[in-house]
Parts: structure tokens; sequence; C-alpha cells
């Protein structure tokens, strides 16, 4: 088999993983790529490799930017206006931290959003234990 067939198929393979994915359990995996992702760049600040730091930090970032994206404010109320807020100073965090190449900013983005990802964790553990998914 061809290297770009087994390209294909580990893809369409990815995307049939995602599509029978729960929505929490895909949120959990959104945020376990971003903090990596922003770890990565802060290790990579810390090296002086900017190029590489930048790569990390924008993946990261891209991915606060969807979270904030899809949030319902109409339908979250008081928490989505919060997650809101604290996507929008995280956003900032990494620009600063980016332009200033300091990697204790982005370990301070990775600070605010565990406890996050760990809610998240938790919830959707609840629901499946409930049997729900």
């Amino acid at each position: 088999m061809s290297h770009l067939a087994v390209d294909r198929a580990r893809q369409a393979y990815q995307v049939s993983q995602l599509h029978a994915e729960d929505s929490m359990g895909l949120i959990v995996r959104l945020y376990d790529g971003m903090l990596s992702f922003l770890e990565q760049g802060a290790t990579h600040l810390d090296e002086r490799d900017f190029a590489s730091a930048a790569t990390f930090i924008r993946k990261g970032g891209d991915i606060i930017g969807e979270l904030q994206a899809v949030l319902n404010m109409e339908e979250g109320g008081e928490i989505s206006s919060n997650l809101d807020r604290i996507y929008a100073y995280c956003r900032r965090r990494l620009m600063e931290s980016h332009i200033h190449t300091d990697s204790e900013g982005l370990r301070e983005v990775v600070r605010l959003l565990e406890p996050l990802r760990d809610a998240w964790v938790e919830a959707r553990a609840k629901i499946l234990a409930e049997g729900g998914a």
C-alpha cells in the first residue's frame, strides 16, 4: 500500500472516530490538544526556538478561539459569559506572551484552563456513569 493510501486511510479512521465520539469527549480532546500545544510553545520559547514556538502558540490559540466561537450565549447564560471572558483573556495573554517571548504567560494560560478541562472530564464521567453520552 502506498504512503498516500495509508495517510488517507488514517485520516478516514480519525474522522470516523471523531464522529463516533460524544461531544463532551471531543471537548476534552480539544482541551488536551490545546494544553499540549501551549506547553510545547512554552518549552520552545525557553529554548529560544521562536519559529516552533509560534506554530504551537498559534495551534493552541486557534483551539481557544474555536471554543470561544461555539459558546451559546443565549442558552449558556452566565456560564457562557464567564467562559467568553476567560477565553478572551487567554487569547490576549497568548498574544502578549508571543510578542514578548514570555513562556510564563503561556504557562499561566495552561494553569487557568486546566481546571476547565478537568471539569469537562468530571462532567463527562458523570454522564457516562448515568448511561448517557
